[in-house]
């Protein structure tokens, strides 16, 4: 009897430990199978711009790494908020991510009203570029320095001129925070559609704070004088331009990162194995490259950092945005 309960009793345990150890083979097997799908990559802005270029570069790393495919879909719209908003709502498996790129930031720090709040609907898994605006102005132009640009806005309050996408876009928020740090006032011409470059170089405009990427082929050509880089250090694309504190506004410095994000609730550790392999992609030589080429420049965070990043991020470009009294369109 007592050894019939003894059986009985250790089967049991039996069937129970090989249940837990079922589990555990179904839990181990489904972390290790991630993806388990495809992955969709949102660029919430048309093709061709830094953010296509960057989720361009986001896809083909996590088809290397993961051996998903990982298309891109431009959803434009809405200042970027369309897509955005697709990705904050989507389900929270890690197969949908979003290109995101500093004006998330811009858009909060602005109070800007929309369908998610980018703060606590999306969590960010992994920077991948920054990249840096050049000053530029026309070759005949007699201005020849920044220090020079800064003394001829000064004696001449808002006759300079400079040209921008529009209202409120990094070139607008950029050339207002240099106007604040400086002390100067200068006329804004917001071009929307247009390109602003070509009433640059016809001297119609006085000065353009321009990406790296869309200035670097008219700098190299000299059709354009390049004054001082936005950054924090001078650029590998423009060894030879000086940053702005360097030629003589201290406390200067603005770029536009790009990085990216997954819906809020995705779990940690799938957060933390996309920006091992993000991460790895931007670290290596080939992507590196590939960037630098572009006129960016690799940058890495932890998902802990980039949103400290997107914090501060905020409440410098909400500062500007209240000193200009700029009102987004």
């Amino acid at each position: 009897m007592q050894s019939n309960l003894l059986q009985s009793r250790g089967r049991r345990s039996l069937v129970v430990a090989l249940a837990a150890s079922a589990g555990i083979g179904r839990m181990a097997f489904g972390q290790a199978r991630f993806p388990a799908r495809t992955f969709r990559i949102v660029v919430p802005w048309a093709p061709g711009g830094l953010v296509d270029t960057g989720g361009r570069i986001v896809g083909d790393a996590l088809f290397r790494a993961f051996e998903q495919a990982a298309p891109i879909e431009n959803i434009p719209g809405a200042a970027g908020t369309l897509g955005a908003d697709q990705v904050a709502k989507a389900p929270a498996a890690g197969h949908t991510l979003l290109m995101g790129s500093s004006y998330l930031a811009v858009d909060v720090g602005a109070g800007r009203k929309m369908p998610f709040d980018p703060l606590t609907d999306l969590a960010p898994v992994a920077l991948v570029a920054d990249t840096h605006s050049v000053v530029i102005v026309p070759p005949g132009s007699a201005i020849q320095s920044l220090a020079q640009l800064v003394a001829e806005a000064k004696a001449r309050p808002g006759a300079l001129s400079y040209g921008t996408p529009g209202i409120g876009s990094p070139a607008h928020l950029f050339v207002e925070l240099f106007s604040q740090v400086a002390g100067i006032q200068m006329l804004h011409v917001p071009y929307g559609r247009t390109q602003a470059i070509n009433d640059l170089l016809g001297g119609r405009l006085s000065v353009m704070f321009s990406t790296v990427p869309s200035a670097l082929a008219h700098v190299r050509n000299k059709q354009v004088r390049p004054l001082a880089v936005t950054s924090s250090r001078r650029l590998a694309a423009l060894p030879e331009v000086p940053t702005v504190a360097e030629a003589g506004v201290a406390g200067y410095e603005a770029s536009q990162w790009l990085g990216v994000f997954a819906p809020a609730a995705t779990p940690r550790d799938v957060v933390q194995r996309l920006n091992t392999e993000l991460t790895r992609a931007v670290n290596s030589p080939a992507v590196a490259q590939t960037l630098l080429a572009r006129g960016m420049e690799p940058r890495t965070a932890t998902p802990e950092q980039f949103s400290r990043i997107l914090a501060a991020e905020v409440q410098k470009w909400g500062q500007v945005i209240r000193t200009a009294k700029i009102k987004f369109e």
